[in-house]
């Protein structure tokens, strides 16, 4: 059955950038991600914790890299 978030013949998810190389696409989550998660670390605290607020967080953290972060 194929998998309508990977692309064709791969394991590698669909992304914004459209890198189906395994390595970039790596290197990419490794930037992006670590942007993200510093700004979350340095702003303001979460005053829920639930499953909307973990939907929220995997938004912003994968935003840059995902058309279907957070959902």
């Amino acid at each position: 059955m194929k998998d309508p978030y990977l692309y064709s013949y791969t394991d590698i998810l669909k992304n914004l950038a459209d890198i189906q190389d395994r390595e970039m696409l790596s290197c990419m989550e490794a930037e992006y991600t670590s942007i993200r998660l510093a700004e979350l670390v340095t702003g303001e605290s979460v005053s829920r914790f639930d499953f909307a607020a973990l939907c929220d967080m995997h938004h912003y953290i994968f935003q840059d890299i995902y058309e279907r972060a957070g959902r």
